[in-house]
């Protein structure tokens, strides 16, 4: 319970750090401000000030950012798929191996287990 308890002030104490420090850099430069921080009105003259700056461009130019944010994702995916992937190559020699090294592990005997279980239970205070 103590750990347990440790663990919850430690945590807490590491979140509101990093709160803290996230707050005081974005009050340090507030140039970008999150698009949750915007107001209303703010975030509707930029979506209109970008949807005026599309209607100007050619049907070329549009093409063409379509294509740019297509790639962009399609690396983002690529980047987060390759370090998902890393050292996740699947050997099955080496699988073959470990399987058959497991089944031959020697199976404890009952007094063995009992012994096992006497040793990792703790008694009861009565509290």
């Amino acid at each position: 319970m103590n750990k347990l308890l440790a663990t919850a002030i430690a945590s807490a104490f590491a979140i509101s750090s990093v709160s803290a420090m996230a707050q005081t850099a974005a009050q340090q430069d507030n140039s970008m401000l999150p698009l949750s921080k915007m107001d209303t009105q703010d975030a509707k003259a930029a979506r209109e000030a970008a949807k005026a700056k599309w209607d100007k461009m050619t049907p070329q130019e549009q093409a063409a950012a379509k294509k740019a944010a297509r790639s962009k994702r399609l690396q983002d995916a690529n980047a987060i798929d390759m370090i998902a992937n890393e050292n996740m190559q699947y050997d099955a020699k080496q699988g073959a191996a470990d399987a058959a090294a497991s089944k031959n592990v020697a199976k404890p005997t009952k007094a063995e287990r009992k012994a096992d279980v006497t040793q990792q239970t703790k008694p009861t205070t009565g509290q």
